[in-house]
């Protein structure tokens, strides 16, 4: 019997969790620069994350040997299993499960796929950290992390979430210490924007991130709000934009309602509006009106999944 197997069925009486919440929050990015592309076929990013409070929730039990999904809110786009169905079985591959394990799943998606906001990638680590959690399964933060990362380039970051800057494909992640909590307007268009397409469009496009990232982490340190609205970039945007001028027209309409700065997040297509309180962003909410575009407001946290017993 190997190892992995060995392991699996000393796990197999483990004791029992009933029922169990995982939050998954969504994120920004502050920072985005593309610095070339690597032999793996990945891009080599520097990237400042922020994790917000629009969050899925996947309600997680144990079930019959296997998964069984259930999703429900918004509709998840696109061919082929999603990361939750992914990373289940990436844990059978790795021999992480017992023996006849099955788990019961039900994803109620409210960030919006497609977004640049990172709903599947979240949705995969704290389904990850669900399971541990609910089978006994006892990975460890580093084997959790090494997991996430298999399943998407920013994955690794939402176990733990709040502010944090990633490097390599975006694996490698150092937290940071917070900033003041601020408050931002997530507008977000009706055209979902493939992550594989816009790597596509930029080709050549690649960002030097020396100046401006050193302006970026200067401010953070600062704990300067307005310094990071200033420093704020994405190497996106230059092929995004331009192919998209409705997203443009967001962007714009963010700042001049108000919105202290503004910049698309990750691949889009969700741009947002940065505000210092609860209710600038809600006066910028108002100003943007309907530009065919849902807007929601959310808050910096200093979290990623969380994990609880479900009633």
């Amino acid at each position: 019997m190997s190892a992995p197997a060995r392991r699996a069925e000393s796990r197999s009486a483990a004791p029992a969790v009933e029922r169990l919440r995982v939050r998954c929050p969504a994120k920004i990015n502050l920072g985005l620069w593309i610095l070339g592309r690597r032999a793996d076929g990945y891009h080599e990013v520097d990237t400042f994350l922020q994790a917000i409070s629009l969050e899925d929730q996947i309600l997680i039990e144990r079930g019959p040997a296997g998964l069984s999904l259930e999703t429900a809110g918004l509709p998840i786009r696109g061919p082929g299993p999603n990361l939750i169905e992914r990373a289940w079985a990436l844990l059978g591959e790795t021999g992480a499960l017992p023996a006849g394990a099955g788990v019961r799943a039900r994803l109620v998606k409210r960030i919006p796929p497609g977004s640049g906001l990172g709903g599947g990638s979240s949705d995969a680590a704290g389904f990850l950290a669900g399971v541990d959690r609910l089978l006994a399964l006892n990975l460890g933060p580093e084997a959790l992390a090494a997991l996430a990362g298999r399943l998407g380039s920013d994955a690794p970051f939402f176990l733990r979430g709040g502010l944090a800057r990633a490097t390599g494909r975006g694996e490698r992640v150092r937290h940071l210490c917070p900033i003041a909590p601020f408050w931002v307007v997530l507008a977000t268009p009706a055209t979902a924007i493939s992550t594989t397409w816009a790597y596509g469009q930029i080709k050549n496009r690649l960002t030097p991130n020396g100046e401006g990232a050193r302006v970026l982490a200067s401010a953070i340190t600062r704990r300067d709000l307005h310094g990071v609205a200033n420093a704020m970039s994405n190497a996106f945007e230059g092929v995004i934009l331009p192919h998209l001028p409705g997203i443009a027209e967001l962007k714009r309409a963010l700042v001049s309602s108000g919105a202290i700065g503004a910049l698309l997040s990750g691949s889009g297509s969700t741009v947002f509006g940065v505000s210092q309180s609860l209710s600038e962003a809600q006066a910028v909410l108002n100003a943007v009106g309907n530009r065919g575009a849902e807007l929601r407001i959310a808050r910096s946290i200093e979290h990623g999944a969380v994990v609880s017993r479900a009633g």
